[in-house]
């Protein structure tokens, strides 16, 4: 009778565990990237499905009659996402006087959870002519939405995001930065520059 009770109890205890699991989810960043110069392109992710992308696209015409033109085309799916737990605890911190004094392109995607997109997008052309965005410009403002069939965000648990007051400072150029803690976010920065004489 006693192994009978002990196996029960032993039962019961794992299904009470299964039941209650809490996914945890933690990125950080610490003191890292700074004093660069060019381009720099970071993605940290922590959990279960998470997307990240940096791109960067530069186009130079010369001549009279020559025209350049930068272009980047970015879509994120995500169609099946992972079972979602019972709770989420999702940090993402930037710490430290991380990306400081840094001069050019910086570009940071950092996210905790489940199933985040992050895009960080910029193109530049130089001796172009004037030209109006097209659709398929304008359609890249948005990141494409997701599937998230039978995702839901669990109830229980902490998100939280922290960047130091320190970090990015003194920086002279571009920065991007996309951060997110929990589940199903979309961040983007999308930068277009045209320079004509």
């Amino acid at each position: 009778m006693r192994q009978l009770t002990l196996f029960l109890i032993s039962a019961l205890f794992s299904q009470i565990v299964m039941a209650d699991t809490v996914m945890q989810a933690t990125a950080n960043i610490n003191q890292s990237g700074q004093n660069h110069q060019g381009v720099l392109m970071f993605n940290q992710a922590a959990g279960d499905g998470q997307q990240q992308v940096n791109t960067r696209a530069l186009a130079i015409g010369s001549g009279t009659n020559a025209q350049a033109a930068a272009a980047n085309n970015v879509q994120q799916r995500n169609q099946n996402l992972p079972s979602n737990p019972a709770g989420i605890d999702a940090s993402a911190s930037i710490g430290g006087s991380s990306f400081a004094n840094s001069q050019g392109v910086v570009g940071v995607n950092q996210g905790a959870g489940s199933g985040n997109q992050q895009i960080n997008a910029m193109r530049i052309a130089v001796d172009s002519l004037p030209q109006g965005l097209n659709d398929s410009a304008l359609a890249q403002q948005s990141v494409r939405p997701s599937n998230l069939s039978g995702a839901t965000e669990p109830q229980s648990g902490a998100r939280i995001v922290s960047l130091d007051d320190s970090a990015f400072s003194n920086s002279r150029g571009v920065v991007q930065l996309n951060q997110s803690a929990g589940v199903g976010n979309r961040s983007i920065n999308n930068l277009g520059i045209r320079m004509a004489e």
